[in-house]
């Protein structure tokens, strides 16, 4: 679903190109301001918790995939990785992630 480095604002906005939603229409339906949808779309505002789950629900995505797509890790993973370390390296080389700034290899 996210690919690559795609940030939420990117993942947004070709969620709602691939959907066939007009920005207008989307914001309508969200209940937003079309200008605010703009600039969650470009990244210059980042929505508060719940507006990101309405339009991840929206989309019909998990809010986590938007949080991820922010860099942001549910705490249950964070929880597992803490208790079970050797499976970073487990994962690492299971999806060919050999950075060790845990920074996901572009390309």
């Amino acid at each position: 679903m996210v690919s690559g480095h795609e940030t939420a604002a990117t993942l947004l906005r070709r969620l709602r190109r691939e959907q066939g939603r007009t920005l207008r229409g989307a914001s309508t339906e969200l209940g937003l301001a079309a200008s605010y949808l703009s600039r969650i779309e470009r990244g210059e505002r980042r929505p508060t918790s719940e507006t990101s789950a309405r339009i991840a629900r929206f989309y019909g995505v998990s809010p986590e995939i938007l949080a991820l797509a922010e860099g942001v890790v549910p705490q249950d993973v964070i929880v597992i990785l803490q208790e079970n370390p050797h499976e970073l390296d487990r994962l690492r080389r299971r999806y060919r992630c050999h950075d060790s700034n845990n920074k996901v290899p572009s390309g």
